[in-house]
């Protein structure tokens, strides 16, 4: 047993050499803190005390950044989308769905029901073309909704 680990130290040593050793005189790298999933700049009040909610509402770190990233990529995407009101419900839905794979479902009581007073808040009730003030508040309040997930504390 003992001629084993010593041909497999020896091995070691013939493979790499000195360099083996070499690795316990190198400084270790230091760690980097963390850094920024996103890089929001912070919005007005009015949104953060309208979508605060949501970083009471989903517990999980993980899930408040992906949610936060999810919602991030829409808010980007809703400025150049010449669409109605229900599409816009519908590519949230389909896409939400696609991203998340079902992981979410059932498990944030109220997500659901936040997001789609946000949505009605500023489109309303009836289906309609959205106009350039309505895509610019969804990004707002959607970019908003980012913002507090991604805050420490």
């Amino acid at each position: 047993m003992i001629r084993k680990i010593l041909a497999i130290i020896l091995l070691g040593y013939a493979l790499f050499g000195e360099g083996l050793f070499d690795l316990l005189d190198k400084p270790w790298p230091e760690p980097k803190p963390n850094q920024a999933i996103l890089n929001i700049e912070k919005p007005s009040q009015d949104v953060i005390d309208r979508v605060q909610i949501f970083s009471s509402l989903i517990s999980d770190n993980s899930d408040k950044a992906k949610i936060a990233i999810f919602n991030y990529e829409f808010a980007s995407r809703i400025l150049h989308w010449n669409t109605d009101s229900q599409q816009v419900n519908d590519i949230y839905v389909l896409a939400g769905k696609k991203f998340f794979n079902n992981t979410l479902v059932n498990k944030y009581e109220g997500l659901s029901e936040n997001i789609v007073s946000i949505m009605q808040e500023i489109l309303g009730e009836d289906n309609h073309t959205l106009t350039e003030e309505e895509r610019q508040k969804l990004h707002i309040y959607f970019t908003g909704i980012a913002w507090v997930l991604i805050q420490k504390g």
